[in-house]
């Protein structure tokens, strides 16, 4: 019961129900080509600036999840998260990729393209769609908004190690000794880089005096931890999206390991206008999901692709990662029914296209992804209904 309370205390949960997620996909659907035509994306052609708009909606999600996962950093807390966002992940990934083999008649290696594009959930739909009926499943929202920031965080590098596979990447990575340690560099930069910037501007933000200082200094220092984390990893060759997101881990532990939280924890101003920074750039995904779907030719096959990825794949990817963990179904019912991809995957689609992903496999590839990611936002909204309701410390954002 300790354990609950304190995810209960250190892991606020907020009122933003996922309705804004499903008005901003039919936004996009009337303002796209089959409504008014405002907008009228497309993943292939329009690919280096949809990218650029995905990684800066994940850079924003990423960095404002980190600030709200409070959670003392001791493997009771964290070992669930970290399973679903490795073991768990990578089955999804292997497993969808048989999926796709069989149902498209991919090559192995696009149909692990595939695998890894779909593979990372989102984290703000996560910790929206599941706040806990009761103190027994206090937990599963940690553990969907962290597993949905980490696998989000790794599916970068995993994306530029298949396209190395593919040819796609610089000359030289198909080699697997220097795509494996591109990866691992990759990752553990990512994570150092970002720890130690956030530490170090925590420790600068401890400084200041709120009775002379107001909050817009705070609300500035973390802002540029944001700019400082991932200019820093482009120039080390790291995973940015990581060190944006340990840079908001470290900010909201006060740059400390052991301690549970900082003694001067981030002023409650700054917390609401990142939990606003974060809604606005998931509205804004949602909006782009929305035009980009309308202009797919739907295919009968990519939806049930999406039904067997959703109903069957993650389901029994999620038993795989737990393992032999004892979990109340109450928890572990809605880690298994959820599934909702959004940024991560948009963003791992563009690069892959960007990365010279062309021909006829560029175009099913794209719309096969829009087809899962929004049926998995629709669906995981439908099956979250009956187990969502607001925490008694939520925020109204």
């Amino acid at each position: 019961m300790r354990r609950q309370d304190n995810i209960r205390a250190e892991f606020p949960l907020t009122r933003w129900s996922t309705s804004p997620a499903i008005f901003g996909l039919v936004i996009g659907v009337l303002v796209g080509p089959l409504g008014l035509k405002l907008l009228e994306p497309h993943v292939v052609e329009d690919g280096g600036l949809i990218e650029s708009v995905s990684e800066i909606a994940l850079l924003a999600c990423l960095f404002c999840v980190g600030l709200r996962l409070r959670v003392p950093f001791e493997w009771r807390f964290w070992g669930l998260p970290l399973r679903l966002s490795t073991v768990a992940m990578l089955a999804t990934a292997t497993l969808t990729a048989a999926a796709a083999h069989i149902l498209f008649d991919m090559s192995l290696s696009e149909a692990l393209l595939l695998g890894v594009i779909l593979a990372p959930t989102d984290a703000v739909l996560a910790s929206d769609m599941y706040a806990p009926v009761d103190v027994e499943q206090d937990a599963v929202p940690f553990a969907l908004a962290a597993e949905g920031a980490l696998t989000s965080a790794f599916a970068a590098p995993l994306v530029l190690v298949v396209l190395g596979f593919l040819g796609l990447d610089d000359p030289g990575s198909g080699v697997l000794g220097s795509v494996t340690l591109a990866g691992i560099w990759s990752v553990a930069a990512g994570t150092v880089a970002g720890w130690l910037l956030g530490a170090a501007m925590s420790r600068w933000i401890a400084l200041l005096d709120p009775d002379r200082q107001g909050d817009f200094l705070e609300e500035m220092i973390v802002l540029a931890t944001v700019a400082l984390a991932y200019t820093c990893a482009l120039a080390i060759r790291a995973d940015g999206l990581l060190a944006v997101f340990t840079s908001g881990l470290a900010l909201s532990h006060g740059g400390r390991l052991r301690r549970s939280v900082r003694k001067v924890v981030l002023g409650a101003r700054v917390l609401r206008f990142a939990g606003r920074v974060e809604r606005l750039a998931a509205v804004l995904i949602m909006v782009l999901l929305g035009a980009l779907v309308a202009g797919v030719d739907l295919r009968l096959r990519a939806v049930l692709f999406a039904l067997v990825l959703l109903t069957l794949l993650r389901p029994l990817a999620v038993r795989l990662g737990v393992g032999g963990l004892v979990m109340a179904a109450g928890q572990r019912r809605p880690l298994e029914w959820f599934g909702a991809r959004a940024a991560a995957a948009l963003y791992c689609l563009a690069l892959a296209v960007n990365h010279g992903l062309g021909g006829s496999f560029a175009h099913d590839l794209a719309g096969i992804t829009l087809v899962v990611i929004v049926s998995s936002i629709v669906f995981s909204a439908v099956s979250a209904l009956s187990s969502r309701r607001a925490s008694p410390g939520a925020v109204d954002l």
